[in-house]
């Protein structure tokens, strides 16, 4: 994997430029392209499918395993204790794919929807969330999206440089977290326990979350580079 390119020249070469990936360039005025506008639009479809679609672990592995027979025979029964949804997935793979601006801008529509009280956080929607200790998790996803997105598109698409740039935007998600939970907290209730609940349990399934984000960021740039 190449290192970080500090030119302020396109680092990709062939990108389709009607429904392709931004590119970097110095801005006049704060304004989203129309590009970056569109990727923006699919972050935030992300987001909001990847709020609802729930992915478990199993708690066991595989009861009988037969190979020796044809077709092999599995047999698998167990009880999910481990569940998670692709929410966190979405965020940081939108930063992947759209770019800071887009990715950003992909969360801050996201919140608008949701404290408009739409459902499409993961208990529900409307202004009350604001007011839950858990908020600052939701507040960080903006510029989680948006630093993920500056640092993957600061060098070529690579397995493991989009993974550091999720990884990046995670960090930033559980410190927003963090902090929410600090000043959210009602008195008596300690943060470490919540810190645990809130972060602790969840971190599996976020780093594998880091992994589809860049594995699909990954797959996406190739295919809209030329």
């Amino acid at each position: 994997m190449s290192g970080p390119s500090l030119s302020s020249e396109p680092y990709f070469v062939g990108i389709r430029t009607t429904i392709g990936l931004p590119l970097p360039r110095r801005r006049r005025l704060p304004l989203p392209t129309v590009v970056e506008l569109l990727w923006a639009f699919v972050g935030f479809a992300l987001t909001v499918a990847g709020t609802l679609i729930q992915l478990s672990i199993p708690d066991r592995p595989p009861q009988v395993v037969a190979l020796d027979v044809w077709p092999p025979f599995i047999a698998w029964s167990f009880q999910p204790q481990y569940v998670f949804s692709l929410q966190v997935a979405a965020v940081l793979l939108g930063g992947c794919i759209g770019g800071p601006v887009a990715g950003g801008l992909a969360q801050v529509a996201y919140l608008a929807v949701g404290l408009a009280g739409f459902a499409v956080f993961a208990d529900g929607g409307g202004p009350a969330y604001l007011h839950l200790p858990q908020v600052g998790y939701l507040l960080a996803f903006a510029p989680a999206a948006s630093l993920t997105g500056y640092l993957a598109f600061r060098c070529r698409a690579g397995l493991r440089w989009l993974a550091l740039s999720a990884l990046a935007g995670l960090l930033v998600i559980h410190l927003g977290g963090l902090v929410g939970l600090a000043l959210h907290l009602p008195p008596g209730q300690p943060l470490l326990q919540a810190a645990l609940h809130f972060s602790g349990l969840p971190l599996a399934g976020h780093l594998l979350c880091v992994a589809i984000a860049a594995v699909g960021g990954w797959c996406v740039r190739k295919l809209l580079v030329s």
